[in-house]
């Protein structure tokens, strides 16, 4: 059985997104093996046949003697597996994988891209060319394949990172079981949105609830849930505090990270994500697959998934304006949210069924 290998972040993250497409390439032959930084998740995981090899990587640190290592230790795991191919997911996991592989057994290497984060968005000259060489350089490997979300990033991989068509692929490796997304009518009662993300300022959340606010002035007929992590290693992660400071306001409330979102989905009304770049984000695929309109942003990724009135309301990001009217026609229009929201679940069965991404993957180990 040959063994593929996934780098991901953390096991929860591998948990919530990469799950069900490991499982789907097990199921064709493959053996998979997961290096991670563990929480506690790893018991679940190895419940499904999945060997988890913890390491640790701390994802805000650029500190070099931390990388060799991390580079180090991947190398000897990389050495004593022997695997078929490594399959890295996050652009950390793809620079250090990479370079571990040139000095390893390692054959072949696939890389998602899954979002290129804060470096890209913060607008800072010297990390962006730092960054942009240092992918150039740990994909300079003559078995590497780079996969992306969405199109802007495959212009940009082609064109700034120099990929060659031929190891450039549009894969999202994720995608939608729409069996597990059961679709019920809209509740009574006020209007609930709903964000679901990490709590970053790059996701919009301050446009977001300054949106609100305004919402708040004219009308009380809606509520905003607030549910995910907060990620303290990430630069444009919030406070505590400030969430708090929120959760004054009766109409908002922040119901943190979620297991069980089918519950979730059956009490809230629409979806919005303001996020400044995304790869794809699984919130959005996930809120069409339950029959939820959706506010989103005009930016990478999320413009992937939410086509302008027709599933959901697209506005420019970091403008807080067109977020509250977005916010304000959802609330005075029943028509068009179950209208959008109809949409929604049509674009999933045509673009991101997981069923059909999980056979171009697999497509791709067997002939790269």
């Amino acid at each position: 059985m040959k063994k593929v290998i996934y780098f991901v972040s953390e096991d929860w993250a591998f948990l919530n997104h990469r799950l069900e497409i490991a499982k789907i390439v097990q199921k064709k032959g493959y053996k998979i093996v997961l290096i991670t930084n563990v929480s506690d998740c790893k018991n679940l995981i190895e419940k499904k046949n999945i060997k988890v090899i913890p390491i640790k990587m701390e994802r805000g640190s650029l500190n070099i003697r931390k990388s060799i290592k991390t580079i180090y230790n991947l190398v000897k795991i990389y050495n004593k597996i022997n695997p078929y191919l490594v399959h890295n997911f996050g652009l950390k996991q793809i620079i250090y994988s990479n370079i571990a592989a040139r000095f390893s057994k390692t054959k072949k290497s696939f890389n998602s891209v899954i979002g290129l984060g804060s470096v890209f968005i913060s607008g800072n000259f010297l990390i962006k060319f730092f960054a942009i060489n240092t992918l150039r350089f740990s994909l300079f490997f003559k078995n590497s394949k780079v996969l992306v979300q969405n199109k802007d990033d495959y212009i940009f991989f082609k064109k700034k990172i120099w990929i060659r068509e031929k190891n450039l692929f549009l894969n999202s490796a994720s995608g939608i079981n729409l069996k597990k997304y059961t679709v019920s009518r809209e509740p009574r009662g006020k209007i609930v949105f709903l964000f679901a993300s990490r709590l970053l300022k790059d996701k919009g959340l301050l446009e977001l609830i300054e949106a609100a606010s305004k919402l708040r002035k004219i009308t009380k007929n809606f509520k905003l849930y607030i549910a995910g992590k907060i990620d303290t290693e990430n630069p444009s992660s919030l406070s505590h505090e400030e969430i708090k400071s929120w959760e004054a306001c009766d109409y908002i409330k922040y119901i943190g990270y979620q297991n069980n979102m089918n519950e979730v989905y059956k009490q809230i009304h629409v979806a919005i994500l303001p996020s400044y770049r995304e790869g794809l984000p699984k919130g959005l695929l996930e809120a069409a697959a339950y029959n939820k309109p959706i506010i989103t942003t005009n930016v990478t990724g999320c413009r992937e998934i939410v086509i302008d009135g027709k599933n959901g309301i697209v506005v420019n990001s970091k403008n807080s304006e067109e977020l509250y009217l977005a916010m304000k026609k959802m609330v005075e229009n029943k028509k068009i949210r179950i209208s959008m929201g109809k949409e929604g679940r049509m674009i999933i069965k045509k673009k991101f069924l997981l069923e059909n991404t999980a056979k171009d993957l697999v497509n791709l180990y067997k002939n790269s």
